[in-house]
Protein backbone atom coordinates (compact mmCIF):
# COMPACT_ATOMS: atom_id res chain seq x y z
CA UNK A 1 0.00 0.00 0.00
CA UNK A 2 1.36 3.52 -1.11
CA UNK A 3 0.75 6.32 1.91
CA UNK A 4 2.04 10.17 0.75
CA UNK A 5 2.57 12.02 3.61
CA UNK A 6 1.68 15.83 2.37
CA UNK A 7 2.38 18.66 4.61
CA UNK A 8 1.43 22.08 4.32
CA UNK A 9 2.70 25.52 5.75
CA UNK A 10 1.59 29.16 5.24
CA UNK A 11 4.44 31.55 5.06
CA UNK A 12 3.14 34.94 5.79
CA UNK A 13 0.37 34.27 3.07
CA UNK A 14 -1.59 37.62 1.70
CA UNK A 15 -5.32 36.09 2.14
CA UNK A 16 -8.39 37.67 1.89
CA UNK A 17 -10.05 36.34 5.18
CA UNK A 18 -8.57 34.05 8.05
CA UNK A 19 -6.61 36.30 10.53
CA UNK A 20 -7.61 37.80 13.90
CA UNK A 21 -5.35 40.46 14.40
CA UNK A 22 -4.91 41.71 10.81
CA UNK A 23 -6.61 44.93 9.17
CA UNK A 24 -9.18 44.13 7.11
CA UNK A 25 -8.68 45.95 4.48
CA UNK A 26 -6.56 44.32 1.81
CA UNK A 27 -3.87 46.91 1.06
CA UNK A 28 -3.56 47.80 5.37
CA UNK A 29 -3.06 44.18 5.91
CA UNK A 30 -0.26 43.32 3.05
CA UNK A 31 1.48 46.15 4.85
CA UNK A 32 1.02 44.66 8.16
CA UNK A 33 1.86 41.34 6.77
CA UNK A 34 5.13 42.30 5.71
CA UNK A 35 6.16 44.58 8.41
CA UNK A 36 10.18 43.94 8.18
CA UNK A 37 10.07 43.66 11.65
CA UNK A 38 7.76 40.86 11.84
CA UNK A 39 9.23 39.49 8.67
CA UNK A 40 12.36 39.19 10.35
CA UNK A 41 11.09 37.20 13.40
CA UNK A 42 9.35 35.05 11.77
CA UNK A 43 12.32 33.82 9.41
CA UNK A 44 14.39 32.96 12.58
CA UNK A 45 11.25 30.61 13.90
CA UNK A 46 11.11 28.93 10.12
CA UNK A 47 14.72 28.53 10.23
CA UNK A 48 15.46 27.21 13.58
CA UNK A 49 12.27 25.82 15.08
CA UNK A 50 10.39 24.83 11.66
CA UNK A 51 13.28 23.19 9.74
CA UNK A 52 15.24 21.62 11.88
CA UNK A 53 12.68 18.72 12.59
CA UNK A 54 11.67 17.74 9.16
CA UNK A 55 15.55 17.66 8.17
CA UNK A 56 15.76 14.95 10.31
CA UNK A 57 13.39 12.52 9.94
CA UNK A 58 13.84 9.05 10.54
CA UNK A 59 11.41 8.39 7.12
CA UNK A 60 12.56 11.05 4.71
CA UNK A 61 9.26 10.20 2.20
CA UNK A 62 7.19 13.18 2.75
CA UNK A 63 6.60 16.30 1.04
CA UNK A 64 6.13 19.51 2.30
CA UNK A 65 4.45 22.29 0.20
CA UNK A 66 5.10 26.11 1.56
CA UNK A 67 3.08 28.96 0.26
CA UNK A 68 3.62 32.28 0.43
CA UNK A 69 2.39 35.59 -1.54
CA UNK A 70 2.88 36.22 -5.47
CA UNK A 71 3.89 39.43 -4.08
CA UNK A 72 6.51 38.38 -1.11
CA UNK A 73 8.98 40.61 -0.99
CA UNK A 74 12.94 40.95 -0.54
CA UNK A 75 14.93 40.05 0.71
CA UNK A 76 13.12 38.11 2.66
CA UNK A 77 11.89 35.95 -0.26
CA UNK A 78 15.54 35.06 -1.50
CA UNK A 79 16.00 33.78 2.20
CA UNK A 80 12.66 32.03 2.12
CA UNK A 81 13.81 30.32 -0.90
CA UNK A 82 17.11 29.29 0.30
CA UNK A 83 16.08 28.14 3.33
CA UNK A 84 13.48 26.12 1.85
CA UNK A 85 16.35 24.95 -0.71
CA UNK A 86 17.75 23.30 2.35
CA UNK A 87 15.24 20.60 2.59
CA UNK A 88 14.61 18.61 -0.52
CA UNK A 89 10.91 17.65 0.01
CA UNK A 90 9.47 21.48 0.82
CA UNK A 91 8.44 22.94 -2.37
CA UNK A 92 7.91 26.13 -2.05
CA UNK A 93 4.79 27.92 -4.37
CA UNK A 94 3.52 31.50 -4.75
CA UNK A 95 0.25 32.98 -4.20
CA UNK A 96 -2.12 35.75 -5.48
CA UNK A 97 -4.66 37.27 -2.85
CA UNK A 98 -7.14 34.90 -2.06
CA UNK A 99 -9.87 32.88 0.52
CA UNK A 100 -7.61 31.05 3.20
CA UNK A 101 -8.54 28.02 2.36
CA UNK A 102 -8.59 28.09 -1.24
CA UNK A 103 -5.45 28.61 -2.50
CA UNK A 104 -3.81 26.49 -0.03
CA UNK A 105 -6.26 23.44 -1.36
CA UNK A 106 -5.35 24.02 -4.82
CA UNK A 107 -1.50 24.16 -3.98
CA UNK A 108 -2.22 20.85 -2.10
CA UNK A 109 -3.88 18.63 -5.02
CA UNK A 110 -1.54 19.88 -7.12
CA UNK A 111 1.13 17.96 -5.42
CA UNK A 112 -1.21 14.74 -4.43
CA UNK A 113 0.43 11.35 -5.92
CA UNK A 114 -2.27 9.97 -7.72
CA UNK A 115 -0.78 6.52 -7.16
CA UNK A 116 -1.34 6.75 -3.65
CA UNK A 117 -3.70 4.63 -2.08
CA UNK A 118 -4.35 6.92 0.85
CA UNK A 119 -2.76 10.51 1.45
CA UNK A 120 -1.84 11.46 5.00
CA UNK A 121 -2.42 15.71 5.12
CA UNK A 122 -1.38 17.85 7.75
CA UNK A 123 -0.82 21.46 8.12
CA UNK A 124 1.85 23.29 10.27
CA UNK A 125 2.73 27.09 10.64
CA UNK A 126 5.88 28.36 10.42
CA UNK A 127 6.78 28.66 14.13
CA UNK A 128 6.12 24.90 14.97
CA UNK A 129 8.05 22.16 15.11
CA UNK A 130 7.09 17.87 14.57
CA UNK A 131 9.35 15.64 16.19
CA UNK A 132 11.72 13.65 14.06
CA UNK A 133 9.76 10.71 14.21
CA UNK A 134 6.16 12.00 13.17
CA UNK A 135 6.57 11.08 9.29
CA UNK A 136 7.02 7.25 10.30
CA UNK A 137 4.70 7.17 13.29
CA UNK A 138 1.80 8.87 10.58
CA UNK A 139 2.96 5.54 8.22
CA UNK A 140 4.20 3.36 10.91
CA UNK A 141 0.00 3.84 12.78
CA UNK A 142 -2.25 3.89 9.98
CA UNK A 143 -0.95 0.39 8.32
CA UNK A 144 -0.36 -1.15 11.55
CA UNK A 145 -3.49 -0.37 13.55
CA UNK A 146 -5.51 2.59 12.02
CA UNK A 147 -6.45 1.50 8.63
CA UNK A 148 -9.50 -0.39 9.66
CA UNK A 149 -11.18 3.13 11.24
CA UNK A 150 -9.91 4.34 8.12
CA UNK A 151 -12.18 1.81 6.02
CA UNK A 152 -14.89 2.89 7.68
CA UNK A 153 -15.83 6.52 6.09
CA UNK A 154 -12.55 6.10 4.10
CA UNK A 155 -11.46 9.17 6.27
CA UNK A 156 -9.86 9.67 9.42
CA UNK A 157 -7.95 12.16 11.92
CA UNK A 158 -5.17 11.36 14.08
CA UNK A 159 -4.35 14.15 16.44
CA UNK A 160 -0.94 13.74 18.28
CA UNK A 161 -2.14 15.62 21.34
CA UNK A 162 1.32 15.80 23.57
CA UNK A 163 3.98 18.39 23.01
CA UNK A 164 5.41 21.53 24.24
CA UNK A 165 5.20 24.86 23.93
CA UNK A 166 8.03 27.25 22.78
CA UNK A 167 7.76 31.20 24.34
CA UNK A 168 9.60 34.17 25.42
CA UNK A 169 8.53 35.35 28.67
CA UNK A 170 10.49 38.59 30.07
CA UNK A 171 13.09 38.00 27.80
CA UNK A 172 13.32 34.15 28.74
CA UNK A 173 13.25 31.44 26.35
CA UNK A 174 10.91 28.62 27.93
CA UNK A 175 10.03 25.26 26.86
CA UNK A 176 6.55 24.65 28.42
CA UNK A 177 4.86 20.37 28.03
CA UNK A 178 1.64 20.75 27.14
CA UNK A 179 -1.22 18.16 26.43
CA UNK A 180 -4.01 19.36 24.05
CA UNK A 181 -6.52 18.32 21.45
CA UNK A 182 -6.91 19.29 18.37
CA UNK A 183 -4.30 22.35 17.97
CA UNK A 184 -3.63 21.91 14.21
CA UNK A 185 -0.06 20.89 14.65
CA UNK A 186 0.93 17.22 14.40
CA UNK A 187 -3.00 16.71 13.63
CA UNK A 188 -3.33 14.37 10.59
CA UNK A 189 -6.42 13.76 8.14
CA UNK A 190 -6.01 10.29 6.31
CA UNK A 191 -8.27 10.81 3.16
CA UNK A 192 -8.22 9.16 -0.18
CA UNK A 193 -6.19 10.64 -3.48
CA UNK A 194 -9.26 11.38 -5.15
CA UNK A 195 -11.42 12.64 -1.87
CA UNK A 196 -12.67 16.27 -3.01
CA UNK A 197 -11.54 17.84 0.32
CA UNK A 198 -8.34 18.27 1.37
CA UNK A 199 -7.01 19.26 5.30
CA UNK A 200 -7.64 22.94 4.59
CA UNK A 201 -11.92 21.94 4.30
CA UNK A 202 -12.08 21.07 8.17
CA UNK A 203 -11.53 23.64 11.05
CA UNK A 204 -8.73 21.63 13.07
CA UNK A 205 -10.71 21.83 16.44
CA UNK A 206 -14.23 20.21 14.48
CA UNK A 207 -12.35 17.93 12.69
CA UNK A 208 -13.64 14.78 14.94
CA UNK A 209 -17.54 16.15 13.84
CA UNK A 210 -16.63 15.08 10.50
CA UNK A 211 -15.09 11.37 10.40
CA UNK A 212 -13.47 8.87 13.19
CA UNK A 213 -10.74 10.80 14.99
CA UNK A 214 -8.29 9.12 17.15
CA UNK A 215 -6.01 10.90 20.15
CA UNK A 216 -2.54 9.46 20.96
CA UNK A 217 -0.67 10.93 23.81
CA UNK A 218 2.08 8.98 24.46
CA UNK A 219 5.25 10.88 23.45
CA UNK A 220 5.87 14.54 22.83
CA UNK A 221 5.03 15.14 19.19
CA UNK A 222 4.87 18.99 18.33
CA UNK A 223 6.24 22.31 19.55
CA UNK A 224 3.98 25.32 19.07
CA UNK A 225 5.70 28.62 19.01
CA UNK A 226 4.62 31.36 20.76
CA UNK A 227 5.46 35.22 20.21
CA UNK A 228 4.08 38.54 20.06
CA UNK A 229 3.49 38.09 16.51
CA UNK A 230 1.33 35.04 16.79
CA UNK A 231 -2.07 35.67 15.20
CA UNK A 232 -4.44 33.40 17.36
CA UNK A 233 -5.69 33.29 20.85
CA UNK A 234 -2.41 31.17 21.43
CA UNK A 235 -0.64 33.65 23.85
CA UNK A 236 -3.16 34.06 26.43
CA UNK A 237 -3.36 30.74 27.18
CA UNK A 238 -2.51 29.23 30.73
CA UNK A 239 0.89 28.05 30.26
CA UNK A 240 1.96 25.02 32.85
CA UNK A 241 5.22 24.65 34.65
CA UNK A 242 8.17 25.19 32.36
CA UNK A 243 10.95 22.91 32.29
CA UNK A 244 14.46 23.74 33.65
CA UNK A 245 16.54 25.00 31.09
CA UNK A 246 18.90 21.73 30.87
CA UNK A 247 15.87 19.55 30.38
CA UNK A 248 14.36 21.94 28.35
CA UNK A 249 17.70 21.55 26.19
CA UNK A 250 17.51 17.81 25.94
CA UNK A 251 14.05 17.19 25.30
CA UNK A 252 13.97 19.56 22.45
CA UNK A 253 17.58 17.91 20.94
CA UNK A 254 16.34 14.82 21.16
CA UNK A 255 12.82 15.28 19.95
CA UNK A 256 13.29 18.12 17.57
CA UNK A 257 16.34 18.92 16.62
CA UNK A 258 16.16 21.86 17.47
CA UNK A 259 19.56 24.19 19.09
CA UNK A 260 17.57 26.02 21.82
CA UNK A 261 20.15 28.46 22.73
CA UNK A 262 20.36 29.16 18.28
CA UNK A 263 16.92 29.63 18.96
CA UNK A 264 17.34 32.20 21.72
CA UNK A 265 20.74 33.99 20.55
CA UNK A 266 18.77 34.37 17.28
CA UNK A 267 15.72 35.88 19.31
CA UNK A 268 17.61 38.05 21.53
CA UNK A 269 16.36 35.94 24.51
CA UNK A 270 17.82 34.05 27.80
CA UNK A 271 17.36 30.30 28.21
CA UNK A 272 17.02 30.89 32.07
CA UNK A 273 18.33 28.35 33.90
Amino acid sequence: MRLQVLGLCRFSLLVTEGFRRMPADLAERRTALYDPARLDQRMIWFEHVFLPGLRAQTDPDFTMIVVTGEDFPEPWRGRLAALARSVPQIKLVFLPPGSHGEGPRDALRDHIDPGADVVAQFRQDDDDAVSVDFVHRVRQLFTGRLRPLFEIQSRLMLDFARGFILAGHDGVLSLYPLTAQSWAVAQVIYLRPDDEQTVMAFPHKHVFRHMTSVSLVDRVMYVRGVHDWNDSGIREHKLPERLPAARAREWIANRFGIDLDAVARALGLDTGR
